[in-house]
């Protein structure tokens, strides 16, 4: 049976929330609140009290790191990084990336107190939201790389003898690939110790050799509960919804089965233009036809709220949400 949710964020007016989850509750099983870094240091009582009334209402508490360290998906800044410069990814042409070392002790510390805090919060599973190294296609196709920084020279002369390239190679690939397959077991077996569940969205994306390993690497991380992608068909890819989604359904549940998990599919209920919005019910067909344990919208009013996924008509958005959500949950 397939469970639904929702993302949630911008709200942190408790007596709003109350209403917002009782007319998610009619449609969804689990919602996502987003914790960034703002609201790690201002806004950790109300959230604990917002993520009770979630749980009053029957949904599931997932909690999103938005933007934390700008290694996840979100539209948050990072204190961290204005704190710990020297923490900063660096490219292997010299570059800055405004973006933290996966393999700095400090930045792994910080993403552990950001656990803790969601845990006394009263989160229940952490959705590790499309983690990623800085990375654009034009440095990729010069060779260009990140992270080059000290730490990271250091650790890849410990682990083969030598310095690394400053260009891509076998080595230098399998190198960046290990800083993220380490993060994520560490940070996933810490929520595991502190009674939290795990699930991982990377993005919809294949037929790059060394981004398939990483996927494969990714799902069969020990602590991973529930593994899955978000192919948003209309804003990166420009694709018809129903053979998208049912596409990169097939390949997360074939990955999934495969390591005894859980799987999940994200559906663009945001920033679509008027005319399209029926286009989710589809995407949501070819999700729960595939077998997908969980899926989900972001997000909750069509984005309505936030200029860089806000719909056209974002309440024709959630209204056609909240219809393919109840017609499978019947």
């Amino acid at each position: 049976m397939t469970k639904f949710g929702v993302s949630y964020f911008g709200n942190r007016f408790l007596s709003h929330g109350r209403e917002d989850f009782k007319r998610i509750a009619a449609s969804c099983d689990y919602i996502v609140h987003t914790v960034n870094e703002t609201d790690l240091v201002y806004h950790k009582a109300v959230l604990a009290k917002l993520f009770q009334e979630s749980r009053k209402a029957g949904l599931e508490v997932w909690v999103d790191p938005w933007g934390l360290g700008g290694v996840f998906g979100g539209e948050a800044s990072s204190q961290f990084l204005l704190e710990h410069r020297n923490s900063w990814q660096v490219k292997s042409n010299g570059e800055l990336a405004a973006a933290a070392c996966l393999n700095r002790p400090e930045w792994r510390s910080y993403v552990k107190e950001w656990i803790l805090s969601v845990r006394d919060m009263g989160g229940q599973v952490i959705f590790w939201d499309e983690p990623h190294l800085a990375f654009d296609f034009e440095s990729e196709w010069e060779g260009v790389y990140s992270c080059f920084c000290q730490e990271c020279q250091n650790l890849f002369q410990r682990k083969y003898g030598a310095l690394p390239s400053n260009r891509l190679n076998v080595q230098t690939r399998e190198f960046r690939r290990e800083g993220m397959r380490s993060f994520l077991q560490e940070a996933m077996a810490f929520a595991r110790s502190k009674g939290l569940r795990n699930a991982l969205c990377l993005y919809a994306f294949k037929g790059h050799e060394e981004y398939d390993q990483l996927w494969k690497e990714a799902a069969s991380l020990p602590d991973l509960d529930i593994f899955g992608c978000d192919p948003y068909w209309h804003w990166r890819f420009k694709k018809q919804p129903g053979p998208h989604v049912e596409e990169f359904s097939k390949y997360v549940a074939q990955h999934a089965v495969a390591n005894r998990k859980m799987s999940q599919i994200w559906v663009q209920a945001m920033r679509l233009p008027t005319g399209k919005e029926f286009e989710i019910g589809l995407a949501v067909e070819a999700a729960v036809k595939q077998g997908i344990t969980h899926v989900a919208a972001w997000s909750f009013d069509g984005g309505e709220l936030l200029d860089t996924v806000l719909s056209e008509r974002p309440e024709v958005v959630w209204a056609e949400t909240e219809k393919a959500f109840q017609r499978f949950r019947k």
